[in-house]
């Protein structure tokens, strides 16, 4: 199962350049305690391929993780930006020859391409930072069989252009409001905006809090629903970076978003705000994982470690990403009151985290991606 439908942006290969990696690392005081720390042992001179999400995320990973990194073991990282393009790359990979070492997917590419086989078994004793998680982020059969480390990620955000509107959204029913109508950007992926419209559909309904049950027991109605609606979206945005743009141009008014991306863009754009409604608040349910063949297996556990560790954690939490670390969502809420109003900052909280409804999807995959993008994005009949 692949995202062909949708008009990703094509991949840009980059390689960070790694100049000046050791002196950071003395700057830090990096020094590692497992295989390969302080730039030497059995990871020196090796390179590991990583496959992320292009835009913020990549920003991310390049600043917070791969100095650290090639300072700690003597490796270098090749990041590979991209959107939908993993799992048909590593399909075309010759055999034992992946496209990537390491991948960092959702449930929707993920779950599909562990059973195909494209992934292997992790090494957890290699990952000892798996222990800093919320052990309700890791209950999941993907973890348990020993696949990849699951946990949430980029909460459904709606953001807003506060000079094209004339009220404060608070809740998915006001992209409902006549003023609004025909200036909404969406995502053009089902995943995310299907649920959207189910948001809308049960706020409007008076039933807020019931959109994952509403997308599982009445898909159709969902679907009717957005077919009805469907003309009030003028931007169906294909990235983040799309969609911010689109906000500070004034091209629409709000929409739904990958958090993030909106939150890295508030304090550079004061028209600009988020929030995310406490009612139908969801994740994305964000795997790392291992591609079956790759040569560097040890280096990339290394990584998946070092990325679970309350240094890198802290680093993604301060850019704008929700974290499974109990300890840094505390501590990140208490510093940042918006943080704190998006993303769980407790046990409790993470423990009631709720994901899209990717069971709903999986039971009907192929309808629903044909009717989302036949219906809704074309709005065929």
């Amino acid at each position: 199962m692949t995202h062909d439908s949708f008009n990703a942006p094509l991949t840009r290969r980059r390689f960070l350049r790694t100049a000046g990696a050791a002196g950071l690392g003395a700057a830090l005081g990096c020094s590692s305690d497992r295989p390969g720390g302080s730039g030497s042992g059995e990871f020196r001179g090796q390179t590991l391929r990583v496959f992320v999400y292009t835009g913020a995320t990549e920003k991310m990973f390049r600043e917070a993780f791969v100095p650290r990194f090639e300072a700690r073991t003597g490796a270098t990282v090749v990041v590979d930006p991209g959107w939908w393009d993993s799992i048909p790359k590593l399909k075309a990979s010759p055999p034992g020859q992946p496209a990537f070492d390491l991948v960092v997917t959702d449930a929707t590419q993920g779950f599909p391409a562990i059973k195909e086989g494209l992934f292997q078994k992790l090494d957890l004793t290699r990952i000892p930072n798996t222990a800093n998680l919320c052990p309700s982020v890791l209950d999941t059969w993907v973890y348990k069989e020993g696949y990849g480390i699951t946990y949430p990620e980029s909460v459904m955000t709606l953001a807003y252009n506060k000079e094209l509107i004339d009220f404060e959204p608070k809740s998915w029913a006001d992209l409902l409001k006549g003023s609004v109508n025909g200036k909404i950007g969406l995502y053009n992926s089902f995943y995310m905006s299907l649920y959207t419209f189910a948001c809308m559909k049960v706020s409007q309904e008076g039933r807020p809090g019931t959109a994952h049950a509403e997308v599982s027991t009445n898909l159709k109605g969902v679907f009717e629903f957005a077919k009805a609606h469907r003309d009030r979206v003028k931007f169906w945005w294909p990235t983040s970076t799309d969609m911010v743009l689109n906000l500070t141009q004034k091209n629409c008014a709000l929409g739904n978003m990958h958090t993030r991306e909106i939150l890295q863009a508030l304090p550079h754009r004061t028209e600009l705000g988020a929030v995310v409604p406490v009612e139908d608040r969801a994740c994305v349910q964000v795997i790392w994982v291992i591609p079956e063949g790759t040569k560097v297996k040890a280096l990339a556990e290394e990584a998946i470690n070092l990325l679970l560790s309350e240094e890198v954690q802290t680093e993604y939490a301060r850019g704008g990403s929700m974290t499974p670390i109990v300890s840094v969502a505390k501590k990140t809420a208490e510093a940042d009151p918006l943080w704190k109003q998006i993303f769980p900052s407790t046990e409790e909280q993470l423990r009631a985290v709720q994901y899209y409804p990717y069971d709903a999807y999986f039971r009907d995959w192929d309808n629903i991606v044909a009717t989302w993008d036949q219906e809704v994005l074309r709005k065929g009949s």
